[in-house]
């Protein structure tokens, strides 16, 4: 499978490769300039057996070498060096090339037993540093000049104090003997090299795509839980429908019969204020379970969001309201702007996010402990097209860092037990699908305001 079959921009998958080839090199560079840090002084012992009378001078140049390389580790610890490791990882291998053709030149050039030197730093930087197969052109070729040219500067001006060596009469078949081999050394490096650096794009490729896969997987998954709780909640809602329905139809007999007996008992009572007043409380209380067992089944029973009406946000939030007694408890509701306003939408869907909305207010009241000055303020406004439904209490407020995660299924910042974190998913998906934003604002320990703006009737009107 290619890029273009997952949809991949190719210009971020160059990108991530280029970062990780890059984060690769300073590695592998590091580990090169530390080798050749320990390794080129290491050797003084072969200097002092086979050049016992040199050793001195080519022990200081392998000490100069250690000094050259250095700062080239140095700045690979600093962000300047990351962000120009391309250019600066060239450098490693060139101290070591340039020390040990001097250190040719300086013993017995062209039949130097340094020549197996040149052949290490040529295997060692292909192998440790992911070049490109141009760059280890270009490293191959100096290194292959650099010992032609230690070769021939000790042919024809020698330094004072080299060795000569009876073998030298045989020094142009020995330096086409050593040309011949650095170079198969160069053409093998190359080609290892070069499939090294197509193996690691192919590795980072798979990693890539399947990155990439888990990443749409992961998305796939979170919708596929939003999806899921939705039909749960859905079925919830069904369930409830059919047992408030036939709680409805239960109660309603026995509310008509007492509605009636409670009428003839007013006839027979009006002689006696008390009675009549109790009455009256009695009745109030029988209207109320009515009410809220009708609110129960047109919960349950919501209407699609794509059968938009013009809904009195006032009757949306009485519903909401009767639903969440329990739960408000004494809490004070206060009320802006409210009265005479209209949203297009569904009323039922609109008052289940009202419901969670002041659930959620009366939990961080709670939480905080302000049970004696509680308020939830519910106001309205028009911003331009939409009409702005705010939900503000002074509970305990949400830290900054959970404000963007608060309308992720699943996140809550209840206690275990206290909550699943669906209220705010729903609320969202709900308001989206009525063709509206919802924003949440809050300032820790002090309070919390979302507000949710519906498309204004005024609209429909208008277009019409």
């Amino acid at each position: 499978m290619s890029l273009t079959d997952l949809h991949i921009d190719q210009s971020a998958f160059n990108d991530a490769y280029s970062k990780a080839d890059a984060s690769l090199r300073v590695r592998q560079s590091r580990l090169y300039l530390i080798l050749t840090l320990v390794l080129v002084p290491a050797y003084v012992g072969l200097d002092y057996v086979v050049y016992p009378s040199l050793w001195h001078q080519i022990f200081i140049g392998r000490l100069l070498c250690d000094v050259a390389q250095v700062p080239c580790l140095a700045l690979m610890f600093t962000q300047w060096g990351k962000r120009h490791i391309v250019l600066l990882s060239k450098y490693p291998p060139l101290a070591p090339c340039v020390t040990i053709c001097w250190m040719i030149y300086a013993s017995e050039g062209v039949i130097s037993p340094y020549y197996a030197g040149i052949n290490l730093v040529l295997v060692g930087v292909c192998l440790l540093i992911p070049y490109t197969l141009g760059e280890a052109g270009l490293i191959s070729g100096f290194v292959v000049v650099c010992y032609s040219l230690a070769c021939l500067v000790h042919k024809i001006a020698p330094p004072m104090g080299h060795i000569q060596s009876v073998s030298a009469i045989h020094g142009f078949s020995s330096f086409v003997n050593n040309i011949y081999f650095l170079t198969a050394t160069a053409v093998i490096s190359l080609a290892a090299c070069h499939y090294a650096s197509r193996r690691r794009l192919e590795e980072f490729r798979l990693q890539y795509e399947l990155d990439v896969k888990n990443r749409e997987l992961a998305t796939t998954l979170a919708k596929l839980q939003e999806t899921e709780v939705q039909l749960v909640q859905s079925e919830k809602m069904n369930a409830l429908g059919k047992l408030s329905a036939g709680l409805l139809h239960e109660i309603n007999n026995p509310l008509n019969f007492t509605f009636m007996a409670l009428q003839i008992a007013k006839q027979d009572c009006r002689d006696n204020p008390e009675m009549t007043e109790t009455l009256k409380d009695i009745g109030e209380g029988m209207n109320r379970i009515k009410t809220v067992i009708a609110d129960l089944r047109a919960f349950a029973y919501p209407s699609h969001h794509s059968e938009r009406t013009p809904v009195a946000i006032e009757d949306a939030l009485n519903s909401a309201l009767r639903l969440t007694t329990h739960e408000l408890g004494t809490i004070k509701i206060e009320r802006e702007g409210i009265e005479g306003t209209k949203a297009l939408g569904s009323s039922t869907q609109l008052a289940q996010v009202l419901m969670n909305l002041l659930v959620n207010s009366a939990h961080a009241i709670k939480t905080a402990g302000r049970e004696k000055d509680a308020t939830i303020k519910v106001s309205c406004s028009q911003v331009d097209e939409f009409i702005r439904v705010a939900v503000r209490d002074n509970g305990c407020g949400v830290a900054a860092a959970n404000l963007s995660k608060l309308m992720d299924p699943f996140f809550t910042t209840k206690a275990p037990g206290e909550g699943m974190g669906l209220g705010l998913s729903i609320c969202h998906t709900i308001v989206k699908n009525h063709g509206g934003t919802i924003r949440i604002e809050s300032e820790a320990g002090q309070w919390t305001q979302v507000s949710v703006d519906l498309p204004a009737p005024v609209l429909v009107r208008s277009a019409a």
